[in-house]
């Protein structure tokens, strides 16, 4: 039985129906992407912790739980421009991207595309590809600037 006190809803991004929790809160946006196979409920008992001090909402990526399954559409770029669609829709501009696991790969990609949408980047056990050119701008910037 789920406990966890959220609201589900569904948005249409590139033609696709992406499922999202949104427990509420005020104050900046907290972003939570799920990890390859899991959906926006992992995050059902970690989010509503922090609603005293945020907004916290969890998106399911296309392909997975109740989101669309479409037969194309799961390339990076794809899969960054769900989520800039998905904050465009809800009024968000910008927010702090937590991702698990895959989801690491996503936020890196889409905080690299949109940096000017991002607040903080917060990997959980995430995933990272270090061939990407991503990477390789992050760890030059990194050498230089402090991480706060």
């Amino acid at each position: 039985m789920d406990t966890s006190p959220h609201k589900s809803d569904f948005v249409k991004v590139n033609e696709i129906r992406l499922h999202y929790l949104d427990w509420g809160g005020s104050g900046q946006v907290l972003l939570f992407l799920a990890g390859l196979g899991c959906n926006a409920h992992i995050y059902d008992r970690i989010a509503p912790r922090f609603i005293d001090q945020f907004h916290a909402l969890a998106l399911t990526r296309r392909g997975h739980g109740e989101s669309d399954y479409p037969e194309t559409g799961y390339d990076i770029d794809t899969l960054a421009d769900d989520i800039r669609q998905f904050m465009d829709i809800l009024k968000i501009d910008q927010a702090v991207l937590i991702g698990h696991s895959l989801a690491g790969i996503e936020l890196s990609h889409f905080a690299a595309l949109y940096p000017e949408r991002v607040v903080k980047l917060v990997y959980l056990d995430a995933a990272y590809y270090r061939n990407s050119d991503e990477y390789k701008a992050r760890r030059i910037l990194t050498s230089y600037l402090p991480i706060t």
